[in-house]
């Protein structure tokens, strides 16, 4: 086979892997519905497309980002679960290129592919559609990818597009936003510090460059961050911005929501399968930003390469990524779970390739090295990220091109057969506008409550507390709100599903002791009819 064959032959080895990975992340398409994460955005940008503005009309924790995108998106297109998981798997996508190219950049271009593989299957197996997250994941990756360039041709502008990036980050999840400043803002001023120390500049004058850049990133952050921020702000007040977006999520919601972490050393007499993942998942992390912190700072200070060197740059990223993924490691701890940790893996995948990409050639040529490495490598994947993953993937699993649901608004995805009746007849028994409110059978201790039936039956909440998180809406002022809501705005009907009996080891197992709203719904509404564990209500005339 000659050399023109070979080339082409890789070429469509190439794309095809690109093309599988796109569509192995549309496999799960037509996945379960989940009625509350998924609900909550959606019913979001529902809000926002009819006039409201988060945290003044309504209360969320989350950036506003993601309701905007998903608003701007339903306001061209007809609203549906399918046309936001299109969305939502259109920038899974995206974030899977960014993972190659940063990879690529720090590697190969083959050996790029690890990280690509892995973080596709992740992302096609872990559903949780519209999850923001992923898309602040893929910003704080747009903003490694301009750094990278940055690096290599010394622009400013490039630190611009850096900052904007991360400024993009913060509107979709303003934690995220802050944890990629403080990693990125530190690579870059070690970066720029080590140049003026290859300039022979004195100590004094080492710290305008280090100023400058992180101005330059600072303005491109606040040029794409501070416009809407400051709108919602102006609209809402500083004390309620502050109060649901860093107040809440640091207090109540860990006090709430906390799921316990894995021990650093583990009894590994005791140790199931479940539980070695669990540690796996944070641990493997870990370690891997223990590494690299310790070869990037070799490669900048202890044994200082010429400002060429390849690993200069690669050094930079290093820090950037691990100062990033260190912070999302402290977001996962406040609610354990392997959705919360995948966006640091996502971290930690292309940091360990890279690692491993760089280790000394002499031990790669030895073939029991590179089988040893890749036997690791499975086992410490397998169980707490593939096979888990895969099991995920398994359950639930339905065709993207089978239809599952009649509903206009589901298009083809499955809902719950009883969610689907409720929200079927609060659709025909009210008018189009009208209010209705979506409750649990008890409101003194909540796990989740059903978001997803507004959006199903196309009414909007009349309340500003359509989530009703433990910690809020267990609390008296909040229940006297939402009564006072109901009766200003003389809401006929009422949905209460059955609350999910979790007792998670947290404080939202623990009755509250408030009562009011279960009250105020007993005296003023009669039951109409149910569906199991859905119950409609109407209001007594």
């Amino acid at each position: 086979m000659n050399q023109a064959k070979r080339t082409l032959l890789r070429e469509i080895l190439f794309i095809t892997l690109f093309v599988f990975g796109f569509l192995l992340l549309f496999s799960q398409l037509k996945s379960p519905a989940n009625l509350y994460d998924e609900g909550l955005v959606l019913v979001n940008a529902e809000r926002i497309r009819h006039g409201e503005l988060p945290y003044r009309d309504f209360w969320t924790m989350y950036g506003p980002g993601t309701f905007y995108a998903l608003a701007a998106l339903f306001s061209v297109v007809e609203p549906t679960i399918l046309a936001a998981r299109l969305l939502d798997t259109l920038l899974r996508f995206l974030l899977t290129i960014e993972v190659y190219l940063l990879a690529r950049h720090m590697t190969s271009r083959w050996v790029a592919f690890v990280p690509f593989a892995f973080v596709t299957f992740w992302l096609a197996t872990i559903r949780f559609y519209s999850y923001p997250a992923f898309p602040a994941t893929a910003a704080i990756l747009l903003a490694a990818l301009a750094l990278a360039r940055y690096l290599k041709v010394k622009r400013a502008r490039w630190l611009f597009l850096t900052g904007m990036a991360l400024g993009l980050a913060a509107l979709l999840r303003l934690d995220f936003g802050g944890y990629a400043a403080f990693g990125f803002g530190l690579a870059v001023a070690l970066y720029e510090l080590r140049k003026a120390s290859d300039d022979g500049l004195p100590w004094k004058s080492r710290l305008m460059p280090i100023a400058r850049a992180e101005l330059i990133i600072a303005a491109g952050a606040l040029l794409v961050a501070l416009p809407l921020y400051a709108y919602l702000t102006a609209a809402a007040g500083f004390a309620t911005i502050y109060e649901d977006l860093v107040v809440f999520p640091a207090t109540v919601f860990r006090a709430m929501r906390y799921l316990p972490v894995p021990p650093l050393i583990p009894d590994f007499r005791r140790i199931t399968g479940a539980q070695w993942n669990d540690w796996l998942r944070l641990y493997l992390p870990l370690a891997t930003y223990a590494a690299a912190i310790v070869v990037a700072l070799r490669w900048l200070w202890l044994r200082p390469a010429p400002a060429q060197d390849r690993r200069l740059p690669i050094a930079v990223l290093f820090l950037a990524l691990t100062g990033t993924g260190l912070g999302l490691v402290v977001k996962a701890t406040s609610r354990y779970h392997e959705l919360h940790a995948l966006p640091t893996a996502i971290c930690a995948a292309i940091l360990a390739t890279a690692l491993a990409y760089w280790l000394p050639r002499r031990l790669w040529r030895s073939v029991p090295f590179r089988i040893g490495v890749a036997g690791l490598a499975l086992l410490l994947l397998a169980g707490p990220y593939v096979a888990h993953f895969a099991m995920l993937a398994a359950r639930g699993a339905a065709s993207p091109l089978g239809c599952y649901s009649s509903l206009p608004r589901a298009s083809c995805v499955p809902i719950g057969k009883d969610q689907e009746r409720a929200a079927e007849y609060l659709r025909t028994h009210s008018q189009p506008g009208e209010y209705v409110f979506v409750g649990t059978s008890r409101h003194d201790r909540i796990f989740a409550n059903d978001l997803l039936i507004y959006f199903l039956a196309d009414r909007p909440s009349a309340t500003r507390y359509a989530e009703l998180h433990p910690g809020l809406a267990t609390t008296l002022p909040v229940q006297q709100a939402i009564a006072e809501e109901l009766a200003a705005k003389n809401v006929q009907w009422v949905v209460l599903m059955k609350a999910f009996d979790a007792r998670e080891p947290n404080a939202s197992s623990i009755s509250s002791g408030i009562t009011f709203l279960d009250d105020a719904i007993r005296e003023h509404y009669q039951p109409e009819t149910t569906f199991g564990s859905y119950q409609v209500l109407r209001k007594r005339q």
